[in-house]
């Protein structure tokens, strides 16, 4: 059973609140999406997802190379145009975008059709020190939304935004840090995540020794209240590039919230553990990554297992699941990373080493797939090029973030 915790609160605006513990495949051809080429040995791989090329290709590398139409009635059918929307690096260089929010209502600075992008890079490059929010508008242009480095905050070892980042029906946005001092391992701290105003600006942080690494998260959102959930890859490796454990987990926050006032947390469940994590020197750190909620199930990517699971009444339950149960693997999957909830109810992965959007039933079947990044100058092509996605407000789309032009993108019929 999972370690459970009772929550303290020790800050309001501008403060600190602290969790304590208490107690088929068709054969490889030009994959689809792409407007041909040659891959070339891949240049200088530096940021998280660009980490995943194999010396020697596995068996579920070699599958994952192969093509797989969408299927008639699938979300991904008749999708075949990538539009670009916009550059999400800001004027301080920030670059390495991750997280992705379609945002549906209008509060503060930020209107319903608007899209805020997070940044996990400055300039320099340097993972774990990105600082800013973009706000990408309907009609390309652009403002910061948040610049983090320019406020006051108490989270450990400073600010580097992570894919774990929501925003609530009351226009509160919540967002994860696993930062570094200089992009490296050996300097990253646990982190925290930052409760922003609809302003963009933070009014609490909440840390404790439950949060290592705020990876990324999903939320259930009822409007005076919401369950967010968000996953943990720093569980013991010890600020090392080498580290590898099966500690990394899911922990569950209960919360309650207004308009007027930030969220505050009323309970937490750690409801699954024990998946694959590891440090590395070029990626950073490597652990399940997306989160998406469909009727009551938690989906994690679980990244290093090359695999999606399933964690059952992740609402409810309190205990942990453990790893859950494989909906899928290997197949499409590459490393999959961004994960999401398609209308249809089917799930979208990105996967971290080929670039692919791969859609899956909820019975596990692997219904087709698209490139999403046509970098044919990776090997593959579209090698780490790719993290977060998400259904447009319309319904209509997949957004999504191309980490090589440090861009948004939308994938359309």
């Amino acid at each position: 059973m999972a370690t459970r915790w009772s929550v303290i609160q020790v800050g309001v605006l501008g403060g600190t609140v602290a969790l304590l513990a208490a107690c088929g495949h068709s054969s490889s051809s030009l994959p689809q999406g792409l407007s041909g080429g040659v891959a070339a040995t891949p240049a200088a791989l530096t940021d998280q997802a660009r980490s995943f090329v194999h010396d020697q290709e596995t068996d579920a590398d070699a599958a994952a190379r192969t093509t797989l139409a969408p299927a008639a009635g699938s979300f991904l059918a008749g999708k075949t145009k990538v539009s670009y929307r916009a550059s999400t690096t800001p004027d301080n260089g920030d670059e390495n975008p991750y997280a992705i929010w379609p945002v549906t209502i209008t509060a503060g600075s930020v209107k319903a059709g608007d899209v805020l992008v997070d940044n996990f890079n400055n300039k320099s490059n340097n993972q774990g020190t990105g600082t800013t929010i973009v706000n990408v508008h309907p009609d390309g242009t652009t403002d910061v939304f948040a610049d983090l480095s320019k406020q006051r905050t108490t989270c450990p070892g400073g600010v580097g935004l992570t894919t774990a980042m929501v925003q609530l029906k009351t226009g509160w946005v919540i967002v994860g840090s696993l930062p570094s001092q200089d992009g490296q391992m050996t300097t990253a701290d646990n982190g925290c995540l930052l409760f922003l105003s609809p302003a963009g600006k933070i009014v609490e942080t909440l840390s404790g020794p439950q949060i290592a690494g705020p990876w990324d998260a999903a939320v259930d959102d009822q409007g005076s209240t919401a369950t967010l959930f968000f996953t943990n890859v720093l569980q013991d490796l010890d600020h090392s590039a080498t580290a590898k454990a099966n500690k990394a987990n899911v922990t569950r926050l209960n919360l309650t919230q207004t308009a007027d006032t930030p969220p505050k947390v009323t309970g937490s469940t750690v409801v699954a553990d024990g998946f694959p994590e590891a440090g590395d020197a070029s990626a950073f750190v490597k652990g399940p990554t997306g989160l998406t909620l469909s009727n009551g199930t938690l989906y994690v990517a679980d990244t290093l297992d090359n695999s999606i699971a399933a964690v059952p009444n992740a609402l409810t339950r309190t205990d942990s699941a453990g790893t859950g149960t494989t909906l899928t693997k290997d197949g499409q999957l590459a490393n999959p990373l961004g994960l999401t909830t398609a209308p249809n109810g089917n799930l979208l992965a990105a996967n971290a080493t080929n670039g692919k959007i791969v859609e899956i039933t909820t019975v596990g079947q692997q219904v087709g797939e698209f490139y999403a990044i046509e970098n044919v100058g990776q090997d593959p092509p579209g090698n780490g090029d790719l993290f977060g996605i998400a259904v447009n407000q319309a319904g209509t789309g997949i957004l999504f973030v191309k980490d090589d032009e440090n861009s948004l993108a939308l994938l359309s019929s």
